[in-house]
Order: C-alpha cells, then sequence, then structure tokens
C-alpha cells in the first residue's frame, strides 16, 4: 500500500529513501532474523516485543493479490516464500523504525497527516480533497481510512527520523574533482576499418587442400549428440485451451474488474469556434446542409472562426465548461450550437461516443484464459497420481491411459534442442518447460525408467531415452560446400589481418594513421569525443578501453565482427569542472546519494544489531505454504 501511495506523491525522496530501507532491511533480515523462537501467535520478535503473525499475513496477502492479477498466473511455492520473506521484511522495518521513533519521542501531528493525504491526486476533484473518493479509492485497493493513515503516519514519522540524519551528508570537494577528473576526459582517435567481406575471395584450392582444412577443423564439421526420446507432459498450460468456461463465470469476474476500474465517458468532437453570433449561424447552417468538415474548416478561415478537433477527451478536459456539457448532452454526428461560452459561441459535431478503460472484448478473453487456467490446475492435480502409478507400474509412455489429460511427443534432438534438420525440435509447452526437457534428455541413459519429473509452471514430464547417435565427423564429400566456403572465409580474414597489421607497424614506426592510410587507399574517420562514462554507440567497447590507455600518437589494432579496427589516439582533452557545470552537477549529486546510502545503511545495520530481531521459523512458514 506504501508503495502505492509514494507513487502518488511523486516524491523523489521518499521513492529513494524508502528503496533504500527495503534493500537493507531485505537484505539483513534474511541473514539475520532466521532463528526458532516460541509459539503463539508472534511471528518475531524486535527489542523484545512481539509481532504479530496477522501484520505480516496482511502485507503478504496484498502483495499476493497484485501478484495474481498481474496475469502470471497461480505464484509456486518458491514465489510465495519470496513474497512472504518480503512482507516480513517490511513488517520488520516498520517495527525498528517505530520503536527508534518512540525511544526519540517523535510524534506526527494529526493536521500534517490530513494535509499528506489531501495532497494526493487520486484523493481529490477538481483539485479539493473528496472524502467520498478517499473512501472509494482505499475499498479498490483493499485498505481502510484507519490502515491507510497509520501506513501515512508510519511513512512522515520515517522521514522525520532518517532525512535530518542524511543532511549533512556531502562529498569532499578533493574526491568529487579526482572522480570528475576521470569521468570526463575526452579522447579523440583516428580510425581505419578494414572489413573481411571487402577482401577479394581466393581461388578455389584443390580438394586435398580442402581436405586438410576438413581433417583440421574435425569440430566445425562434427554432428552434434542426438537422443531419440519419448515424452509425456501433464502441463495446466496445454490443457487449458480445452476447458470449457461458463459465460456467467467470465461475466462475474469481468463485473468484479469493472468496478474496480471505472471508466470515464469520453467523446470525439469537431469544435467551431467563433466570435460573433450572426457567424456562427451561417457555419451551424452550412454544417447542417451536410458540409464535410474540410469544407467547414475552411469556411471558419473566411468567417474568423478556429477550428478544432478534440479525439477522446473527457469532459474534464474540454476548457470550456459550458461547450464540455454541451458536447456530453448531444448526439453522435448532430450539428450543435450557437453555444455561448466565456470566450465566444460554439459549433460542434460530436463524431464518437466511448469510454476509457481496458477493451471489453480484451479483458473478458484475458478472464477466460485465466479460468481456463485455474480448471485446467485442478484437472492436472488430479491426474499425477493416475501418471505417478503407471509409471509405477513400468507402463511404457506410448501405453499409459488416454485420459489422464497427457501430451505425447516422440523424435531426435541434440542439447540445444535442435532436431537433425537444424530447426527447434517440436516440443509443446513454453520455452523453460522446452529447456527443461531436454536438460532431462541428456542427463538420462538408455533403458532408465521413465520418473515424473516437475517441470516449471506447475507441469510434469515423464521421459524415456531410446538411443543415441553420438558425435561423428560428416564426410568430406557431403560437406565439401561448407568446407570451401569456411577456408575461404579464414584465407578472408588472414588477408584483412595482414593488411590491418602493416597499418599498425606504420603508425609504430612514427607514421601517422591517416598518412599511412592514404597510403594504403583506406578512408580515416575521426571518432567524436569519447568518454569512461559516455562511449559513443558505434564504438566498439575493447576498443574503448584500450584508447584510454594510450598515449597521443600511439595506435592499436582490435578484431571486430566484420573484420579489424586499427586506430591511433591524436588528442586528449581535460574539461574543468567550471567548463562543464552540469557533469559536475550530476556527480555531485550521484556521490552524495551513495554516501547517504552507505549512512543510513550503517544506522540500520546499528538499529538491527540493537534490537536482536529473532523469527519463529515454523510460524513464519505457515504464512505462505
Amino acid at each position: 500500500m506504501l508503495v502505492w501511495v509514494r507513487n502518488l506523491m511523486e516524491s523523489w525522496v521518499a521513492r529513494g529513501f524508502f528503496a533504500l530501507l527495503v534493500a537493507v532491511f531485505v537484505f539483513w533480515g534474511i541473514s539475520n532474523v532466521f532463528t526458532l523462537t516460541g509459539g503463539g501467535t508472534s511471528v518475531a520478535r524486535v527489542g523484545g516485543k512481539p509481532v504479530d503473525v496477522s501484520l505480516v499475513q496482511a502485507v503478504y496477502q496484498s502483495a499476493l493479490n497484485q501478484a495474481n492479477q498481474s496475469g502470471q498466473g497461480q505464484p509456486d511455492q518458491g514465489q510465495r516464500q519470496q513474497i512472504a520473506s518480503q512482507a516480513l521484511a517490511q513488517v520488520l522495518r516498520q517495527q525498528v523504525l517505530r520503536q527508534e521513533e518512540q525511544s526519540l519521542g517523535l510524534a506526527v501531528p494529526d493536521a500534517v497527516i490530513r494535509q499528506e493525504i489531501g495532497a494526493i491526486p487520486a484523493f481529490q476533484t477538481n483539485g479539493v480533497f473528496d472524502k467520498a473518493k478517499f473512501a472509494q479509492v482505499l475499498q479498490q485497493n483493499n485498505s481502510t481510512p484507519s490502515q491507510f493513515i497509520g501506513e501515512v503516519r508510519d511513512d512522515i514519522s520515517g522521514r522525520q527520523l532518517l532525512l535530518p540524519l542524511f543532511a549533512g551528508v556531502a562529498p569532499p570537494d578533493e574526491m568529487l574533482n579526482l572522480l570528475f577528473a576521470v569521468i570526463a576526459e575526452q579522447r579523440f582517435a583516428e580510425m581505419v576499418s578494414i572489413p573481411v567481406s571487402a577482401q577479394p575471395s581466393p581461388a578455389a584450392p584443390a580438394d586435398a587442400v580442402l581436405q586438410r582444412y576438413w581433417r583440421n577443423h574435425p569440430s566445425a564439421f562434427t554432428t552434434p549428440e542426438y537422443r531419440k526420446v519419448k515424452v509425456v507432459i501433464l502441463s495446466p498450460v496445454l490443457l487449458a485451451p480445452q476447458e470449457q468456461v461458463a459465460q456467467a463465470d467470465v461475466d462475474a469476474a469481468y463485473a468484479r474488474e469493472a468496478a474496480s476500474s471505472p471508466t470515464v465517458p469520453e467523446r470525439s468532437v469537431q469544435v467551431l469556434s467563433v466570435e460573433d453570433l450572426a457567424a456562427s449561424s451561417r457555419l451551424e447552417v452550412a454544417w447542417k446542409h451536410g458540409a464535410s468538415w474540410d469544407k467547414m474548416q475552411d469556411l471558419a478561415k473566411r468567417f474568423g472562426a478556429t477550428a478544432v478537433t478534440l479525439d477522446k477527451a473527457q469532459q474534464t478536459q474540454i476548457p470550456a465548461a459550458d461547450l464540455a456539457q454541451a458536447v456530453f448532452a448531444a448526439k453522435p454526428g448532430e450539428v450543435v450550437g450557437p453555444i455561448a461560452g466565456a470566450m465566444g459561441m460554439y459549433v460542434f459535431k460530436v463524431t464518437d461516443i466511448g469510454q476509457s478503460g481496458p477493451d471489453e472484448a480484451a479483458v473478458k478473453a484475458q478472464i477466460t484464459q485465466q479460468l481456463q487456467l485455474q480448471k485446467a490446475q485442478v484437472e492436472a492435480a488430479k491426474d499425477v497420481d493416475g501418471v505417478q502409478d503407471a509409471l509405477a507400474g513400468q507402463t511404457p509412455l506410448d501405453q499409459l491411459p488416454g485420459n489422464l489429460g497427457l501430451t505425447a511427443v516422440q523424435g531426435t534432438l541434440d542439447a540445444s534442442g535442435n532436431a537433425q534438420d537444424g530447426k527447434p525440435a517440436p516440443i509443446p509447452g513454453g520455452d523453460d518447460l522446452k529447456a527443461a526437457i531436454v536438460k532431462a534428455a541428456f542427463a538420462a541413459h538408455p533403458g532408465d525408467p521413465a520418473q515424473l519429473i516437475n517441470g516449471p509452471d506447475g507441469s510434469y514430464f515423464a521421459l524415456t531415452v531410446d538411443s543415441v547417435l553420438p558425435p561423428a565427423l560428416e564426410p568430406f564429400e557431403q560437406v565439401r560446400a561448407a568446407v570451401l566456403t569456411a577456408w575461404s572465409n579464414d584465407e578472408m580474414m588472414r588477408e584483412a589481418e595482414i593488411k590491418a597489421t602493416a597499418l599498425l607497424q606504420a603508425v609504430k614506426g612514427g607514421q601517422s594513421l591517416a598518412k599511412a592510410a592514404a597510403a594504403a587507399g583506406y578512408n580515416v574517420t575521426t571518432t567524436p569525443a569519447i568518454t569512461r562514462s559516455t562511449p559513443p554507440g558505434d564504438a566498439n567497447a575493447g576498443m574503448v578501453s584500450v584508447l584510454f590507455s594510450l598515449k597521443p600518437g600511439q595506435g592499436t589494432m582490435l578484431q571486430t565482427s566484420t573484420g579489424f579496427t586499427v586506430a591511433a589516439l591524436t588528442k586528449v582533452v581535460q574539461p574543468t569542472p567550471a567548463q562543464d557545470p552540469t557533469d559536475y552537477a550530476q556527480l555531485r549529486q550521484a556521490m552524495t546519494k551513495s554516501l547517504q546510502d552507505d549512512t543510513g545503511g550503517s544506522f540500520l545495520a546499528g538499529l538491527q544489531s540493537r534490537d536482536k530481531v529473532s523469527v519463529n521459523q515454523k510460524l513464519f512458514a505457515q504464512i505462505y505454504q
């Protein structure tokens, strides 16, 4: 809930501060708090005071609901445990900070809380706090006024506690100047590219040369190991499209979704704004007699009127209140006016009526898929025991009962999941499931009995390896064309490398790269300013790092994906803070934030050490199991 509040308040201070708190407490919380304590309803103790499990359960349930609504399906136990750990860390953070606030006597006046809540745009109507809207928004987010006010109170108290701690934290100028000298340093270089593709193709050699190349590069012409497998898959994702969902259930779920995301009426409208009544009346007559909008725009210029098109505008987005009210009362396609307004007269035509919010058909399709997946998950859970029993009885995979919801497939594949034709093997399911099946296939041995294996997204699968085709060097006659291509590419690569090396040797001999390149007939390009933090978008990262190790006049050579690049450093520029105040200010801001993070982390670690946090591991585990 507080994350949502901070998004509404759009405070970078609050966002950064609470991101720090979450990171620090999750880190030390996971590493230190999981100590078994007594029973009861206390999931933890902070400074000797109990923390009731209901506090963690409330935060956990809220986060779980958000995860379910994201459309990613029901979280598995590992994901639920992670959500519960984050919820526990959040509650422990609140408890530790609250105890420190109480020990320092910090308090938040009710007037400050009212002012903070009243400033949140989501609770306002026309810029004024709306109590009814406040209650409605909280209800939509599964919260209550008392709960929300308590969270805001904790939020403000936390800022009172830690913001003064950060106020005096700043990096010294000496450190900033040293860092700026490194970060802002600019380097310029001349470069020559020698692509492999530009080299002349060599003449085809004798077969004896190609055969020697084929023997010397066996890995390039060896087929991978293939395995012939049978696989059966029990997956809710694969079963879901076959499940039947009652339309009434879809409609009911959509009604709940629509209630939590109210729509706002919209209008698309063509408007003529006219200064006097006579001109507006003449424009109205022309429009009502069938003039097109293009024609009306031309007439508007003759009468000194302004033609405006508003597309999908809400009533509050139309600047003139009288016009807005008339537009939303008009029928589509009807010319209306003249309407008197503060700025003159209006004549308009509503071209379309709609409303904001999600598309009903798309939402219902998504809901249908979710309901199908839920039913499929139930069906898959029922079929698991039947599959295990059949496998325990040594039933071959191709003889398993047909009523167990299984998807069967067989074929030959390599460790990359490709078939013998080089294309991806047609294994049903998502990429994670395919990867799990391929991994299991290459971990099994021929003759191993099939076992049911847990897969991703609540799926199961079992497989057997029928045979293994070991790697084999392909016969020269079958791959001669591929050998010729590989040999030619290597020869062209060698030619490009020889030419690049000659250029580099010329630079090392004292010649400028520009002069050496001109003599060899190559084009030279000059780089824009290169810095350690912002290299040019097309610059090779390896080349940039080498350039910062060179002195002016020195050169280097680097192999790229297309050939070779020769570069020579020509100039080094060292800007001062006065010459680049914007970057210097950004560096100061970044370093200040880094030091504040370190200070906050040390402070929070000290509170944790003082309060000796402990957790009832058994009770905590009940939250997510």
